[in-house]
């Protein structure tokens, strides 16, 4: 389970960030939940979480959009209507995204160094352009 930290120079909405609870967070969560529902199990049950898609699932589910926009795709060579190829173009993309937004949630799920690989992309970036502009010094 994780938290949503909001940050403190800008509350908004777009600055939402998940956080991992540690063990003893999620033991307190855990006694907070079973206490909650021990005193009102119909508040409980009405704030109770909807369980969400499953990482796999959304995966499976983005593929399928995908291949069905391509096949609304190529229904829009045969027919020339604008908006079956509006269509296909935007089941396509919801596809890409569905699968890439699961693909990299399943990557970094396993790993508590997500924030380092993120570090590393960037150093690797700062390096492609340190040779980039030493190669245009020399030039």
């Amino acid at each position: 389970m994780t938290a949503v930290l909001l940050t403190a120079a800008s509350p908004s909405k777009g600055d939402r960030r998940e956080v991992p609870l540690s063990d003893r967070e999620q033991r307190i969560l855990e006694e907070i939940e079973k206490n909650l529902s021990e005193e009102d199990p119909r508040f409980a049950r009405a704030t109770r979480r909807a369980p969400r898609f499953d990482r796999s699932k959304r995966a499976r589910l983005g593929g399928l959009l995908f291949v069905a926009g391509l096949g609304t795709l190529l229904l829009f060579f045969v027919t020339q209507l604008v908006l079956v190829g509006v269509l296909a173009f935007g089941g396509m993309v919801a596809g890409i995204v569905l699968v890439l937004g699961s693909s990299s949630a399943l990557v970094n799920s396993g790993r508590e160094g997500g924030r380092d690989a993120t570090a590393r992309f960037r150093g690797s970036l700062k390096n492609f352009e340190q040779r980039i502009r030493n190669r245009n010094k020399r030039i």
